[in-house]
């Protein structure tokens, strides 16, 4: 035996798993809720929600989080987001019986083909599509309704899966963070006595600012795998390229095996799913639905998929199950993120972290006080991952400290949404974004080092809109 075959193997440096991240994340804020002391605000009801009201921040009895605590909260997680949970996997298999029929590999290989359409082109259209819905509040849960299609174009298009995730997520995530039609504004705006979506013009102006940003950035990342597959976020060392990039990029078998005419099966199939996806955006905005509803869409469209193409009843049963296996990880990534937020809330400490990081905003001018105001929204949506959420709890406490220090309430706001927004592609606690790194095959710890320069970019971004806005003594009326 040669001293080669002898030595042991070095094992691989692996990062560690999302779920387990997670997991060690919530078991260090249940240490912390046995520092941190436990407190509450009280609340009040204003326009049909309970909001904070300010300066009645009290210290109560901790509420420390045991080992058992910590084990029942995971379970709550996946309890509370289980609509979620539910329709990520549901997805999946709708996307998975699409991808049986083959029909979607013939359709975008005969348009990339006979059009020659480059990356820059394709990602601009979906992204500019996806960021006015987002921007607009029609993109934000159902997003993950799209990220496995993402999958699948760019799989097809020959690079990794991540490639078409990060595309159709910070498409929509590019708008929906600055939005200035969203959710949050909704929600901040009463409580700071504005009109609603007041300001608009500044607000659609960094939008496209920060459209821009992520679009380029996107397109860098194609443009890197492209040139290096090993660049891939979901490469592994020791990996064969056919084992993370599409079969376009080899140009072998795989490549050629649907290099066929669209027939008229094709045509319905991928008409049912584009109708789903139609229906899905039409019933958010519409017919206020929410994830149970769009799951019931997934699986209607999966019922369909499965019959029309012939693969009966049990045959589409399997499948629908086999699909459904696809995104159980992307499952649990929800679920165990969930978790953190229920341990925060159980422990007693989340309103003592908003009420400390608002402190130092009194301190400063009103010009700096912005940033600084900035800076704490953008720490608080560590703990508060929902940007209505946020808004409910920290907009009542901010307007009264933006009073006091000079800032303008319109400013307050969007000091607000910088914090809340730029934050959401890259907190764990968040569950879409889990979920996107999730159906990726990306893990959280890859991707928040690719991704961080372009958060600490938005940051500078952030501190000179408002200290402009400030300066400006901008109203937004």
């Amino acid at each position: 035996m040669s001293n080669q075959a002898a030595e042991p193997k070095k094992k691989q440096k692996e990062f560690l798993e999302t779920c387990a991240l997670l997991f060690i994340l919530t078991c260090i804020v249940a240490a912390l809720t046995w520092v941190i002391p436990a407190g509450e605000f009280e609340f009040q009801e204003l326009n049909g929600r309970n909001v904070v009201v300010p300066g009645t921040y009290h210290v109560i009895e901790r509420h420390g989080q045991t080992p058992w605590d910590i084990l029942t909260a995971t379970i709550k997680g996946f309890q509370n987001n289980n609509a979620l949970i539910f329709m990520t996997l549901f997805a999946g298999a709708a996307i998975y019986i699409l991808q049986q029929t083959k029909s979607i590999d013939v359709v975008f290989n005969r348009f990339v083909n006979r059009k020659g359409v480059k990356d820059p082109v394709i990602i601009f259209c979906v992204m500019l599509f996806l960021t006015i819905g987002g921007a607009t509040g029609v993109f934000a849960n159902p997003a993950v309704a799209l990220l496995p299609v993402g999958a699948m174009i760019s799989t097809r298009m020959g690079l990794d899966r991540a490639a078409g995730v990060f595309m159709v997520y910070l498409g929509c995530f590019s708008g929906f963070n600055v939005g200035w039609a969203s959710s949050g504004l909704q929600v901040a705006h009463p409580i700071a006595e504005l009109p609603i979506f007041s300001g608009m013009p500044v607000r659609v102006f960094i939008h496209a600012c920060n459209f821009i940003l992520i679009y380029l950035f996107v397109c860098r990342y194609f443009k890197m795998i492209r040139r290096d597959p090993t660049s891939s976020l979901n490469y592994a060392p020791g990996m064969e390229v056919s084992q993370y990039m599409g079969m376009g990029a080899m140009g072998g078998e795989g490549a050629q095996e649907e290099n066929r005419e669209v027939a008229a099966k094709d045509i319905v199939n991928l008409l049912a799913a584009v109708g789903a996806i139609i229906l899905i955006i039409f019933g958010a905005l519409k017919l206020k639905w929410a994830f149970t509803e769009f799951t019931a869409v997934f699986l209607l469209l999966s019922i369909f998929l499965g019959l029309y193409n012939g693969y009966g009843i049990n045959g589409t049963t399997r499948m629908f199950i086999a699909g459904c296996g696809t995104m159980v990880g992307a499952a649990f990534v929800i679920g165990f993120a969930t978790a953190l937020g229920v341990v925060l809330e159980n422990g007693k400490i989340l309103h003592t972290v908003v009420y400390y990081l608002s402190i130092p905003i009194t301190k400063v001018g009103a010009v700096v006080g912005a940033s600084v105001m900035y800076f704490a929204n953008l720490v608080i949506n560590l703990f508060i991952p929902s940007g209505s959420g946020q808004a409910a709890a920290v907009m009542p406490i901010m307007i009264p400290i933006a009073d006091l220090a000079g800032i303008t309430r319109q400013v307050a706001v969007q000091a607000y949404q910088f914090g809340d927004g730029f934050t959401n592609d890259i907190v764990p606690t968040a569950p879409v974004l889990m979920a996107m790194l999730g159906i990726a095959g990306v893990s959280w710890k890859k991707w928040a080092k690719f991704y961080l320069p372009v958060l600490m970019i938005q940051a500078v971004f952030a501190v000179v809109m408002l200290t402009i806005l400030q300066t400006a003594g901008w109203t937004g009326l």
